[in-house]
């Protein structure tokens, strides 16, 4: 194991390659176009890891995030994210460098794109198909057919309709995952069918629907992101299983409390960030789950120990008898995370089971 000292994350290089492997397979064998969402991993190494399984399409959440790929040679992104009109100018600038794709949900992000943006850019109509997130509302049919009517005989391109199926998260099976994604996709292909003179395209992006369901009839493109990764949300909901999870927090053991069979490890919200799950094995709210590191990895999670809190820099982990007394003061355990892409997000970079840092967005911001 290689030497740690403060929380790191620790990527296992061979489960990730294997996730996108599989995910871009699955991608080919349904004659999908695989755009995979950049914004769990935010990193240009990372990146280039999907072009060996020859992706030319990625998306991303932001107009930074966008320049740092561009940086890296992508050329076809598509930020999947309402317009951000106070970027306009970035956006203009960012759509000459790239193939851009964006996503509207108002006629006031159509007026300034028209306005502001000469160079041609592909846009898709976000529709809500349940999460109650960003979106527009399917039945909102006239103002869904201004807006693609307001693009037609103009330099930008309607290229159809985007949703991301959130609510599949919250989802407590396969099969609920299952029926979820069914009468999303219901939705989307009646809005093809309405707008057919348009010739819109479905595009959808969550991991549960793109990991669990085989049939994506009429879908041109999926933009999951967190199975690059995944994490025990996605364990739990049946998306993978958790030795697919590719990424783990390592954390040192500070503390023990022996009245308790507690441990207090350098590892809070501030590593792991502050995403909790009900789990199903202790039916308790937690926020990770506890696994011992070794040359080649790390073991799956240790029965009955878990992260039971967090705050800033703390976390609280409840052990079994058994293991609390083989844990002791200066060892390192790993944490599972309850949502992979938070975690890596509030921790900025990687380290390799060799040792060696793999970049982050983030850590490049710092500099």
């Amino acid at each position: 194991m290689i030497k740690i000292d403060k929380p790191t994350l620790i990527v296992n290089k061979n489960i990730a390659r294997r996730n996108i492997k599989l995910m871009a397979k699955k991608a080919s064998d349904n004659g999908l176009v695989l755009t995979p969402h950049f914004k769990t991993h935010q990193s240009k190494e990372i990146g280039r890891w999907f072009r060996e399984e020859t992706i030319e399409t990625i998306t991303v959440s932001s107009v930074s995030m966008a320049e740092y790929f561009a940086e890296d040679s992508w050329k076809h992104i598509t930020i999947a994210f309402p317009v951000n009109i106070l970027e306009i100018h970035k956006i203009a600038n960012l759509a000459t460098i790239v193939d851009l794709t964006l996503l509207v949900t108002d006629k006031e992000q159509i007026k300034v794109l028209l306005q502001e943006v000469d160079v041609y850019v592909n846009i898709l109509i976000e529709i809500d198909t349940g999460s109650k997130r960003s979106g527009l509302n399917p039945a909102n049919g006239k103002l869904i057919s201004e807006m693609i009517d307001s693009l037609s005989s103009t330099q930008h391109h309607f290229k159809g309709f985007y949703s991301h199926f959130g609510h599949t998260y919250n989802a407590a099976s396969r099969v609920e995952v299952e029926s979820i994604y069914r009468e999303s996709l219901n939705i989307m292909k009646d809005l093809k069918h309405t707008h057919a003179y348009a010739k819109p395209t479905i595009s959808i992006g969550d991991t549960p629907s793109c990991s669990i369901i085989n049939d994506f009839a009429e879908v041109k493109s999926i933009h999951a992101g967190n199975f690059v990764f995944y994490d025990l949300t996605q364990a739990q909901i049946g998306s993978c299983k958790e030795e697919d999870i590719a990424i783990a927090l390592a954390c040192p053991v500070v503390s023990k409390n022996a009245e308790r069979n507690e441990i207090i490890i350098y590892g809070g919200g501030v590593h792991l960030s502050k995403e909790s799950l009900l789990d199903n094995e202790t039916k308790t709210s937690i926020f990770g789950k506890i696994v011992t590191f070794s040359e080649h990895g790390w073991s799956r999670s240790i029965p009955g120990c878990y992260v039971r809190s967090i705050s800033q820099e703390h976390g609280v982990v409840k052990l079994t008898a058994e293991a609390f007394h083989k844990i002791k003061i200066g060892d390192v355990i790993g944490v599972l995370p309850v949502h992979s892409c938070m975690t890596a997000d509030v921790m900025c970079g990687y380290v390799d089971l060799s040792g060696d840092s793999v970049d982050h967005l983030k850590a490049h911001w710092a500099v």
